[in-house]
């Protein structure tokens, strides 16, 4: 059969298909948004972790480190700004309050060790670990809510699934940085 007979009996079969666009699409959320508010408070500490451990970062181990961190918190800026457009279009303007994103972050990083001046570079990664292992639960519990609920579009679930995949990959260089030589 030739390539444009082919394309012939495409066209033919999707011209047969009954469009009808008079029928309503449904577009309720079905999941709430606290989870959702959550795991952006999650990747919003993380990424503010990072930036504050570059700052800070001192030692032997510090060219390595600052660099490691500065990779990691620059990385994120897109994964954070695509998942607060994504939540906006599910959820509404008022699903990425400041106050509200704000205050769970402080939550979060309350949880974590100080950073002060004796801060070193392994305290540091350790807590980063603690805090990539967090975000990676969060990324599970979401996609399986979102699942459940029949509210994971391809678009989120290629989303979580590529956060995933390079926060895994996050919890591997963070994981060599706390390994004993």
């Amino acid at each position: 059969m030739s390539a444009s007979n082919n394309r012939g009996d495409i066209m033919r079969k999707f011209a047969a298909i009954d469009f009808d666009l008079e029928d309503e699409v449904d577009t309720e959320v079905k999941l709430d948004v606290e989870p959702v508010q959550t795991y952006l408070a999650v990747m919003k500490a993380l990424q503010i972790y990072y930036q504050h451990a570059h700052w800070i970062s001192k030692g032997e181990s510090f060219y390595g480190d600052h660099l490691l961190y500065s990779r990691l918190y620059e990385s994120m800026a897109e994964q954070v700004d695509t998942l607060g457009e994504k939540i906006v279009g599910m959820f509404g303007d008022s699903a990425v309050s400041t106050k509200i994103i704000v205050s769970m972050m402080s939550e979060i990083l309350d949880k974590t060790s100080d950073m002060s001046d004796d801060t070193l570079g392994l305290e540091l990664a350790t807590e980063a670990l603690k805090l990539e292992n967090l975000f990676l639960e969060q990324t599970r519990g979401l996609y399986s809510s979102m699942k459940e609920e029949d509210s994971l579009s391809l678009g989120w679930d290629d989303m979580l699934m590529s956060l995933a995949n390079e926060h895994e990959s996050n919890v591997y260089l963070i994981g060599q940085r706390t390994k004993k030589a």
